[in-house]
């Protein structure tokens, strides 16, 4: 048994004609599931780059299928002189988006098929920028289960229950990943809106184990008015439309035969969209950790994983970690993969606050785990992988330019471990 992942890019231009294919191979196994995500900046590998004076074009986009498939993407115009121009969507026909600020859904690529070393995505609507998507994939005999959705905001706190085909009760080997935006319209249709992207991770109903990031922008602000978030003990959440402390909040809070629950901590606006990809099998903790940002080679260690460590997903907005329900200033998320020492990649997106005009600066590396940007488009922090080890991995400052006790929410992931073998007494992993 085994529990398989890859992780790269592909190159979405503007020079790709509609039903224009791109092939994916060389991963070793069928994918049985991908997440997606961008920023709106562009470079092939092993090219990094870094620019302030593009438009934030960011999401995150999940697979399970060619049927199956789900994606959210917001919008934010750089060097704008007039009031801030914003948008986002949801949807259920790509796994790729982008969208203007008017809620015009301008871009789309979808997945084609699963192949058995790889896959194909196909251009279903011609991009407006030329967008490098990182990829992450999960194959293997490990896997039973692998569903995506949406979930839309309640009209009420409590618990909500959505259902998984596969997962059980006990909630073992099972992980959720979300993502969400502030549009409250129906999938596939866009919205001139706050450009709020949520990420988050849950691999079980313990708060240690629910982590999210959250930035967000005003639309139609004559001066730049942007927030962020970043917490453990959450797995969803939004800021306040118009700008203020997040009034969506929820945490896994049960597993269930077939199902998943949600306790929605706060909730406001009825409907805003949010997408999820859920995996049974293999092994999967996701929690956070703190680093000194503002010292170069300063590292932080994560150990004793109870499984054999196959990879890692990152996710910060390069500040300490938030009082639960209070937003501080900044739109910067930063998103980042890795299978070991050389093998990792990055991207990272800041609406600066307080500018007039606009002021986005965006990042691609692929030389570093995480990356955020100046928003004059320069490299304000970067963080490597220092060590890749059996059950543990090290992170190290690289450009010493974050913050003290700096937050970042992480999913760790590996083959099945079972927690004993009752006939030598002792864990094993295989």
């Amino acid at each position: 048994m085994a529990l398989d992942f890859a992780h790269g890019s592909v190159q979405w231009l503007t020079t790709d004609v509609l039903n224009a294919t791109k092939v994916v191979t060389g991963l070793g196994f069928t994918p049985k599931a991908i997440r997606f995500y961008w920023v709106g900046l562009q470079s092939n590998s092993p090219s990094n780059a870094v620019s302030g004076a593009v438009n934030e074009r960011r999401g995150v986009g999940f697979a399970v299928s060619a049927a199956s498939r789900r994606c959210v993407g917001t919008f934010a115009e750089d060097n704008n002189n007039a009031a801030s121009n914003d948008g986002s969507v949801a949807a259920d026909n790509s796994v790729c988006i982008t969208v203007d600020g008017a809620g015009t859904v301008d871009g789309r690529l979808d997945i084609s098929s699963f192949d058995a070393d790889g896959f194909t995505l196909i251009v279903d609507d011609v991009t407006p920028a030329n967008i490098t998507v990182f990829y992450e994939v999960w194959g293997g005999t490990d896997i039973t289960a692998a569903v995506v959705g949406d979930i839309a905001e309640p009209a009420a706190t409590g618990t909500q229950n959505y259902t998984v085909a596969g997962f059980t009760s006990d909630g073992r080997n099972q992980c959720v990943m979300f993502a969400g935006v502030q549009s409250v319209n129906a999938l596939n249709t866009g919205q001139g809106q706050d450009s709020g992207l949520c990420v988050g991770f849950a691999t079980s109903t313990s708060t240690t184990n629910n982590v999210v990031v959250v930035g967000n922008a005003d639309d139609n602000s004559a001066t730049s008015d942007t927030d962020g978030y970043c917490i453990q003990g959450e797995c969803l959440a939004q800021i306040v439309i118009a700008g203020g402390n997040p009034n969506a909040r929820a945490t896994l809070s049960a597993w269930g035969t077939d199902l998943f629950t949600l306790n929605w901590l706060a909730r406001a606006t009825t409907n805003r969209r949010n997408i999820f990809l859920a995996i049974k099998g293999g092994s999967w903790q996701s929690s956070s950790y703190t680093i000194a940002g503002n010292t170069l080679n300063s590292t932080t260690t994560v150990s004793e994983l109870p499984f054999n460590l196959k990879g890692i997903s990152l996710i910060g907005r390069m500040t300490a970690q938030s009082t639960a329900g209070t937003s501080t200033a900044q739109d910067r998320i930063g998103f980042g993969s890795a299978a070991g020492t050389t093998s990792r990649n990055s991207a990272g997106v800041l609406d600066n606050n307080g500018a007039d005009p606009t002021e986005i600066g965006t990042i691609v590396q692929y030389n570093s785990v995480l990356s955020f940007p100046t928003a004059a488009g320069a490299v304000q922090a970067t963080y490597d992988v220092n060590v890749f080890g059996l059950n543990l991995f090290e992170i190290i400052v690289d450009t010493a330019g974050g913050a003290v006790g700096e937050f970042h929410g992480y999913l760790a992931f590996g083959n099945t471990y079972f927690p004993r073998n009752q006939s030598i007494g002792h864990p094993f992993i295989i």
